[in-house]
């Protein structure tokens, strides 16, 4: 390794395992006071940028319709920010040894207020799609950072504790997120999720500055990739919005489509050409030379891009084809909140006793159960909305407790120390751009399903015998076919949702089988230090 590429993982490891050094800190003590404030300012920060994400997309629908744009462009809103959020994951280090870890963390966060009020005040599309796509830049470069902040506050034997409290945010987006975001919008409106946005990041980012003031350092003349940067964020956004726009633009029948596909391609073959020669490479591509590492990091993007692609699927149509207010679809998955953290605390002191592969292939067959059961819900059952899901939504939080763990101890097992920290960092990405195409995905499939379903039950149900029925009842030709195609339309949309978690439960099994061809992750014993590290490790992929 060159003496630059270890100059810039240097960087890395310096934010997410800073805190376990063992070397004296002359920083002033912290009151205790002061010690509680900072605490509750870093904690607020890192839940907020991750409430951005579960939160939006229960009120996506009102922004579209207040935006005056078709409800397909609720993905766009999500995409994008997951794009930028995962941006900001390999520029952050540069940036902390750059500017000072204090100084980026504050700016940070002011820079996330006034995009949140933009996309708060904005009436245009593209404007609020340039608000996201900064919240989730900025707000990205603060989850390292806001870790590596809070444990230099704690002592060896606390820092434990430490990591179990900032990590208290990382299921936000599934649990309390669909259900907080959904009231704001039915009682104050949608924006306010943008305008509480605003003051809450700067009493952080003030917070943050007036109590670690003493700490700021600047460090400069560090290597950064810039060329790998610039192509890779110009192939994520070029193949992103073919995704996002396709639908609607009809696909590759559109020239401009093509094109856009085209470049993207072309980008991201340029991009992978230019980091496995560069001697300073934005991100590690010989990573996947390590199967564990390939089939690990692997399979939580695409378990990711599974389970928050049916989250936001499952949002909307409950709101588009049920009638749900967005509170109430939010507060479905509200039944998350009973097994996602302790299951996650659970596997945290148990992933190394067992074969990680068996752990992984345990949660990924539940993932599967879980959507087989999702698949036969009746939404118009009115009376049964909260009842009927229970059950199933406890499971899926028993599976989400368990879906970080055992996959990141899967792909770091035959990893160094140095390769580990480099692997979180690309890790992490994957699982985020899983995260980003995931709404566009399976809201096509569900779309095209549904057509397939409209077809079909207006072929069975349109007869001679259903009309006379209809014409008796006093109801004319037009008012008749309105009917049907609405009844058709509706249930069409259920049984297109149906496959969708069908699809879902295969994808799964697959999932499960593909575990079993990386090398075995024996159990083995760990020292208190080793297990700290490797829980913040596990966190920083659990975050973003």
């Amino acid at each position: 390794m060159t003496t630059n590429n270890k100059d810039s993982r240097a960087a890395w490891a310096t934010l997410t395992h800073d805190s376990l050094s063992n070397s004296k800190n002359t920083k002033r003590a912290l009151t205790t006071i002061e010690f509680l404030t900072l605490n509750v300012a870093l904690l607020v920060g890192n839940i907020l940028v991750l409430f951005n994400t579960g939160a939006f997309a229960s009120v996506s629908l009102h922004a579209t319709g207040d935006l005056g744009v078709s409800p397909s462009h609720a993905g766009w809103m999500q995409s994008y920010y997951f794009i930028a959020l995962a941006m900001a994951l390999p520029v952050s280090a540069w940036l902390a040894m750059k500017v000072g870890e204090i100084r980026l963390y504050v700016w940070a966060m002011i820079i996330m207020a006034l995009a949140s009020l933009l996309c708060a005040v904005t009436d245009d599309l593209l404007w609020f799609l340039l608000g996201r796509g900064l919240q989730g830049f900025f707000g990205g470069l603060t989850i390292p950072l806001s870790q590596t902040l809070l444990m230099r506050q704690y002592s060896p034997a606390s820092k434990s504790f430490a990591v179990s409290l900032w990590s208290i945010a990382a299921l936000s987006p599934f649990t309390l997120g669909p259900a907080a975001g959904g009231w704001l919008a039915d009682a104050l409106g949608w924006r306010w999720l943008f305008y509480l946005n605003v003051p809450l990041p700067l009493i952080t980012a003030a917070l943050t500055w007036a109590l670690l003031t003493e700490q700021r350092a600047v460090h400069r003349n560090k290597p950064f990739d810039g060329t790998g940067f610039v192509l890779l964020a110009g192939a994520l956004l070029c193949l992103q919005s073919v995704l996002s726009q396709g639908q609607d633009a009809d696909w590759f029948n559109s020239v401009q489509l093509m094109i856009t596909a085209l470049l993207g391609l072309l980008l991201l073959t340029y991009f992978v050409i230019w980091e496995l020669f560069s001697s300073a490479p934005l991100l590690n591509l010989r990573l996947f030379a390590r199967r564990n590492f390939a089939i690990g990091s692997v399979m939580l993007s695409v378990a990711f891009m599974i389970t928050y692609g049916l989250l936001s699927v499952l949002l909307v149509r409950l709101q588009v084809v049920a009638g749900y207010t967005s509170f109430l679809a939010g507060s479905v998955l509200l039944p998350l909140v009973f097994l996602a953290k302790p299951m996650a605390s659970l596997i945290h002191h148990i992933v190394n006793r067992f074969d990680a592969r068996l752990l992984v292939s345990i949660n990924m067959l539940s993932f599967a159960l879980y959507c087989a059961w999702t698949s036969s819900y009746d939404f118009f059952n009115r009376g049964g909305w909260f009842n009927q899901p229970l059950w199933s939504q406890i499971l899926e939080g028993f599976c989400l407790g368990g879906l970080f763990v055992p996959l990141t101890t899967l792909f770091l097992s035959d990893l160094s120390t140095k390769r580990q920290t480099q692997a979180v960092e690309l890790g992490g990405m994957l699982r985020i751009v899983g995260g980003s195409v995931a709404s566009a995905l399976f809201g096509v499939f569900w779309e095209r399903r549904t057509a397939f379903h409209h077809g079909r039950l207006l072929e069975h149900s349109v007869n001679s015998d259903t009309l006379s029925r209809l014409h008796s009842a006093g109801l004319n030709d037009s008012l008749i076919t309105a009917k049907l195609a609405a009844v058709a339309n509706q249930h069409a949309a259920v049984l297109g949702l149906n496959d969708t978690f069908q699809l879902s439960a295969w994808l799964f099994l697959g999932l499960a089988a593909l575990v079993w061809f990386a090398h075995p992750v024996p159990p083995k014993v760990l020292t208190v230090k080793q297990e700290q590290r490797q829980i913040e490790l596990e966190n920083l992929i659990e975050e973003p």
